[in-house]
């Protein structure tokens, strides 16, 4: 058994053309993965603000469901969705996994409210004060996501650290290590799996950091899973490798697959070709 379980069709805003669920899928199974959960973007507020284009939620639901029977016999394929910032949107977001029965669903926070995606942050223009500000929001508003229900794992929980990283910076965590704490315990409290997002591996970051992790474990934590975030077929499990030996030095044993239905649990691969 090994899992991806974050991954972009071309359904999805800044998806790929080639990144059709066929292309997906047969990707997965020459990787050798056994599960994938294809999770576009559905960031409800920005979809409001007309920030980007909605996420056809109709045709990526019948796509992929489609897919997923299709290629039953070969790979388990989760229909699922990344929701950005439910929190903001609480009402429309229920509505939305009312009208779906996603089998996995990833919670995000790409920006913060009344503020754009981390993505368009210039961090060489930030003071450190300014930077610390920021995560001590980030933190408060992954609180409130972990408070929405319906979602199954939060997903690459320091985004904003890679728009530091981006721009020669390194996020300190030790102003912020209570409040952390605070968010890692209601985590476990709330049962929901972290993501060890490793898109960002090849240039020495992950999300979250060995020390998160392992802050995170010594706090109970136990579920978690890797997501290559993958935009391009090419690219799922990429980094998979290198996610595992991180997490296996940190403490953790298990992967965990949350779905709607059941969790469940697979030891965490030691060596994997795709690198």
């Amino acid at each position: 058994m090994f899992a991806d379980l974050h991954m972009h069709s071309f359904y999805s805003f800044d998806g790929k053309l080639d990144a059709s669920p066929d292309n997906i899928a047969e990707r997965a199974i020459a990787a050798g993965l056994t599960h994938i959960a294809v999770t576009d973007h559905c960031d409800i507020d920005c979809e409001l603000a007309g920030l980007y284009r909605p996420l056809d939620k109709e045709r990526a639901f019948a796509a992929l469901s489609a897919a997923k029977e299709k290629y039953r016999d070969k790979l388990s394929i989760l229909v699922g969705i990344e929701l950005g910032q439910a929190h903001h949107c609480p009402k429309e977001a229920h509505e939305l996994l009312s009208r779906f029965p996603y089998d996995i669903v990833l919670g995000s926070v790409h920006n913060l409210l009344n503020e754009p995606d981390f993505a368009f942050f210039d961090f060489s223009e930030i003071d450190d004060d300014a930077a610390h500000a920021y995560f001590d929001r980030v933190i408060a508003e992954e609180m409130q996501l972990c408070d929405f229900e319906g979602i199954h794992v939060l997903t690459h929980l320091t985004y904003m650290d890679r728009y530091m990283h981006r721009a020669g910076k390194a996020l300190d965590i030790t102003p912020h290590r209570d409040a952390l704490c605070r968010l890692l315990e209601k985590i476990v409290q709330k049962n929901l799996t972290l993501e060890l997002n490793t898109s960002c591996l090849d240039e020495g970051l992950g999300m979250p950091t060995p020390e998160i992790l392992r802050l995170y474990r010594a706090l109970g934590g136990t579920r978690v899973c890797l997501g290559s975030d993958a935009h391009f077929p090419d690219r799922i499990a990429q980094h998979f490798d290198k996610g595992a030996a991180i997490l296996l030095d940190c403490g953790f044993t298990e992967l965990t697959i949350p779905t709607k239905n059941e969790i469940l649990t697979y030891p965490i691969p030691r060596r994997h070709e795709n690198g």
